[in-house]
């Protein structure tokens, strides 16, 4: 029988000291006693088990989930073991939570299902991003390397939309139904696999394949289940200018954050 809901962190040996306060906090907010899963390289399975012990989640490997057939980076095979995650996990619903994320407060299943085993899909235009990205990069978020491969994958599956919008930031929640409809519809169709559509994505659109997007555009577009919007579960400090221009005007206080989101993610790339 399939759960309604798991949380699941895909982790490796450089991010399990990060795990251990990701594992606390699910233990300490976890208020409906939402199963979780945890994997990692198999070599790293032992410093795991050391770090935050034995008990309290489900353990897989992540050669379990998925095994490359050909050389890709760390954070690429990150992603394909995401999208394939529903293969081994048994539940209809998976939050995928990465390693440099905490909860600050209470949740709960509710916070995560609409109803029934239809869960809340996070699509939303990253407007607060967006200006960041004009005000500390002087960049253009229209014009990043994320909205090329939107407007990608939209090409492809053939959305309407001309905004931009962000499926995320993690933690990410998807439904089962949507990456089987995905498998059965559009990759058996044309005779291929995840890693294989994903690098196709990378190659001829000569972008960073997303499973974000693989995920989100899919859905906007095909309508699988019923999208009922939500914005970010959690509060991403995702580039060091953003943490300290935050910090500088004295605007990181978990207890006012907590107001709007579940957690925080400091992202382990510049932390």
């Amino acid at each position: 029988m399939n759960y309604n809901l798991v949380i699941y962190c895909k982790t490796y040996r450089n991010d399990i000291s990060r795990v251990a306060k990701l594992f606390d906090s699910i233990e300490r907010f976890n208020k409906d006693n939402i199963p979780v899963y945890i994997s990692c390289p198999s070599a790293d399975k032992e410093m795991l088990q050391r770090t935050i012990g034995r008990t309290g989640y489900t353990f897989i490997t992540d050669e379990e989930i998925f095994k490359p057939s050909v050389t890709v980076a760390g954070w690429e095979n990150q992603m394909l073991v995401k999208l394939n995650a529903f293969n081994k996990i048994p539940s209809e619903n998976i939050l995928i939570i990465d390693s440099d994320a905490f909860f600050i407060t209470d949740f709960y299943e509710g916070d995560f299902i609409a109803y029934d085993d239809v869960p809340y899909t996070i699509i939303h235009e990253n407007i607060q991003v967006a200006e960041y990205e004009t005000f500390l990069k002087n960049g253009d978020y229209n014009n990043t390397g994320y909205a090329k491969a939107v407007r990608a994958y939209r090409e492809l599956f053939g959305g309407k939309s001309n905004r931009i919008y962000d499926y995320g930031p993690n933690p990410h929640l998807w439904n089962r139904k949507v990456l089987e409809h995905f498998n059965e519809n559009y990759l058996q169709k044309y005779g291929m696999t995840m890693e294989s559509f994903c690098l196709a994505m990378k190659e001829q659109y000569g972008i960073h394949f997303r499973e974000t997007l693989t995920y989100g555009e899919y859905l906007l577009t095909t309508k699988v289940i019923d999208i009922i919007p939500c914005g970010p579960l959690f509060k991403v400090y995702h580039w060091k200018e953003m943490y300290d221009f935050e910090l500088k005007n004295n605007m990181v206080h978990m207890d006012k954050i907590k107001q709007n989101y579940l957690g925080v993610v400091l992202q382990s790339n510049w932390l």
